[in-house]
């Protein structure tokens, strides 16, 4: 078993006929992961002498950063040479490129459009500070459509390798593609085996099918409660990028229409001691997923003294008092009548997060039928983008 999903409330949405599968999974952002030619760009030679550099910077915002940094989250130690730049915060922007030595370092900028405001300054910056110790076109690789856009411009003017984003996978269902298959082998992970988890999620369907389903279901009966905010109460500190994924996917895809499911992400143990409060005692509109990562850890607490109050600690293995705070805050949760789910894992590997990747696309176009929305479009976020383009042209 992959990961164990439980769920703590009765499920009411059950009669509506999931017609749609067969239809869905065959989308190139699920099926992908079944395709041979995936990972056909790790042959390009210009890339493999790219990738001898000994540190890289991956440039980019929202889906074209947070699949890989979830991936570098449970990466080895060969990771620490990998770092991601996903804003436009000067005073980061600066940090970052006064730290990195240009003589060792690969550039890999991700836009789908490319036509991303953040990228294509993110890119213009880097490209500036690099060519003022020589050629830049050998540091910089490209990921982006095959189309006319300002980022193959640049890429074209430099002589930069570009390489192929499809043009019908979305950044925030892209993760299976080179968007996250490149920074993982970047971070030392075969990415084969990210894509094997994703397959086993989607070759078993007819297994996997009813877990998709349930937790569908589970964040759809909330929403139609009142329980419109879901949180998600991350006990595995390997999953903190992957709250922000998730946050990510339910936010673009479900909000529409005014309406929508409010992605919250919590951090276990952290923040029973600061958000909690509001979860136990503040308005109840809110659902939880907890996800824990069963460790097998042999950390345990000794000492020459101990003091009087905490006694009941000496001996005991660190996860067992975590796993306990993770169960008590759990029980104080279900004891105000709100609704849960737990996602159990045995061990975070490159294939778990694969099938949790999966699930989690999966479940949530699933949950965007159910509350009748496209979970594949976000208008609102165009919208901001032609404001923001009016502004900096002095058009408002």
């Amino acid at each position: 078993m992959l990961f164990e999903q439980k769920i703590f409330v009765p499920q009411k949405i059950r009669e509506h006929p999931f017609d749609f599968w067969n239809e869905i999974k065959n989308l190139d952002c699920f099926s992908i992961v079944n395709r041979k030619d995936n990972l056909e760009f790790s042959k390009n030679p210009r890339l493999k002498k790219w990738m001898t550099h000994k540190n890289f910077l991956i440039l980019g915002t929202g889906g074209s950063c947070l699949g890989g940094q979830c991936i570098r989250s449970i990466s080895p130690d060969i990771a620490k040479n990998v770092k991601f730049i996903n804003n436009l915060d000067p005073s980061t922007l600066r940090r970052e490129f006064s730290e990195i030595n240009p003589k060792e370092t690969g550039l890999l900028c991700i836009s789908k459009s490319g036509e991303t405001l953040e990228t294509i300054v993110q890119t213009l910056l880097a490209v500036d500070f690099i060519e003022s110790f020589g050629n830049p076109e050998d540091k910089f690789v490209i990921l982006t459509e095959n189309k006319p856009s300002p980022l193959m411009e640049i890429a074209k003017y430099f002589n930069f390798l570009c390489l192929e984003h499809p043009s019908t996978i979305g950044g925030r269902f892209s993760v299976f593609s080179t968007v996250g298959m490149l920074p993982a082998m970047l971070c030392g992970i075969n990415p084969e085996e990210i894509l094997e988890g994703g397959r086993k999620i989607l070759d078993n369907f007819e297994h996997s099918i009813e877990k998709i389903e349930e937790g569908a279901r589970f964040v759809a009966d909330q929403f139609y409660s009142g329980f419109s905010q879901h949180v998600s109460f991350i006990y595995a500190d390997k999953l903190l990028c992957f709250g922000a994924w998730l946050a990510q996917l339910y936010g673009e895809s479900s909000g529409k229409s005014g309406s929508g499911i409010t992605p919250l992400t919590a951090i276990g143990s952290v923040d029973q001691h600061s958000q909690l409060q509001l979860y136990l005692h503040g308005k109840r509109d809110k659902c939880f997923t907890f996800f824990l990562e069963k460790q097998k850890s042999e950390l345990k607490i000794h000492g020459k003294f101990m003091p009087k109050d905490f006694a009941y600690l000496d001996g005991r293995k660190v996860i067992d008092i975590f796993e306990a705070q993770y169960s008590a805050t759990a029980a104080s949760i279900l004891e105000k009548g709100c609704g849960l789910r737990k996602i159990e894992i045995p061990e975070i590997t490159s294939e778990i997060l694969g099938a949790l990747f999966m699930h989690f696309m999966l479940e949530v176009v699933c949950v965007c039928k159910l509350t009748e929305v496209n979970p594949f479009d976000q208008p609102a976020v165009e919208q901001g983008k032609i404001i923001t383009q009016e502004i900096l042209k002095g058009q408002r």
